[in-house]
């Protein structure tokens, strides 16, 4: 391969290291080092931890896929009952960080508590994230991601009709890409400070309808609102991936509007799509590459994780 277009491809793997953040807003997209201390119980899908007692908050885990250890944060609510399926959010992080910093920054823990469904972190290779081809990297994330919700189901008794998909930044990314990929299993998607590779566009057939939700902020740097040929591969606006997604499900031309905290948020949502399905963009005026928490500055608009899990629990597999 020349030495441009590897540059151009492999970009894609590097994509968005953040700049720091303060810890209310940053949900760890920046790369940090974990503390070191006690490691906690991992729910491993063999017969022994099986036996263990039942781990509920907090817990880590790994599995093998490709021959590679993958590593995992796992969030069980304190009302999860094994004889009860509950929900799956899976949680991708950022360029340069781990599940375990999302977890800790973005309030999905919080959400998953109050609402009742479990919540994966999975840590990319290199604390990163394939989007694309496996040629890349070596790594072939989009495919790791059934494998990883097939051992969560072995773990938790799991809704297989409510498993979700949400990413931010680098993740964000992965998302869209699994919202091309992997619709027969992932009932909606969400993507915070992210678009649509441009090299999806052609290849982007989805088996069924997806619903789904993008978070961006129009003054965002790293993926800017405006998309284009950047360092890291070539974007699709803001705009242009919700008309790519409002065009292939096939959904109203106009959206309904509202607007929310002074006018700085708006959500702009496409109901009634083929199949049951939506799309949703949640506009933050004036806002960078952040993760909205609902705590300070810029962050205080808008809490992501309660707007996406809104979003989530109105789709299920096979509703249409």
């Amino acid at each position: 391969m020349e030495p441009a277009v590897m540059n151009r491809v492999v970009g894609w793997w590097r994509v968005v290291r953040l700049v720091p953040l303060p810890m209310a807003i940053a949900i760890g997209l920046t790369a940090c080092r974990l503390p070191s201390g006690k490691r906690e119980a991992s729910p491993h899908s063999d017969a022994a931890s099986a036996a263990q007692p039942l781990q509920l908050g907090d817990a880590t885990g790994e599995l093998v896929y490709e021959g590679q250890r993958r590593t995992y944060h796992l969030y069980t609510p304190k009302t999860y009952q094994p004889d009860r399926p509950v929900p799956l959010v899976l949680a991708f992080h950022g360029y340069g960080s781990q599940g375990k910093d999302l977890a800790n920054g973005s309030g999905f823990n919080q959400t998953a508590e109050q609402k009742g469904f479990v919540v994966v972190y999975p840590d990319g290779i290199d604390r990163r994230w394939n989007p694309l081809n496996k040629l890349l990297t070596g790594v072939d994330d989009v495919g790791f991601v059934p494998a990883l919700i097939a051992h969560i189901k072995q773990v938790r008794a799991i809704d297989p009709r409510r498993v979700y998909a949400a990413g931010v930044s680098n993740g964000g990314f992965l998302v869209q890409r699994l919202a091309c990929k992997s619709s027969s299993q992932i009932a909606a998607f969400a993507s915070v400070v992210a678009t649509l590779p441009s090299q999806l566009q052609g290849s982007c057939n989805p088996q069924t309808p997806v619903p789904i939700l993008m978070i961006n902020g129009t003054d965002d740097r790293k993926v800017p609102w405006q998309g284009g040929n950047l360092g890291y591969g070539s974007i699709l606006s803001v705009p242009g991936t919700i008309d790519f997604w409002q065009r292939r499900n096939n959904c109203p031309p106009s959206p309904h509007v509202k607007q929310l905290t002074g006018d700085r948020v708006e959500i702009a949502r496409y109901p009634n799509c083929q199949g049951g399905s939506e799309v949703e963009l949640v506009t933050l005026k004036g806002v960078g590459h952040v993760w909205p928490r609902g705590g300070s500055g810029s962050a205080s608009l808008l809490n992501g994780s309660e707007e996406i899990w809104s979003f989530f629990q109105r789709h299920r597999l096979g509703q249409g």
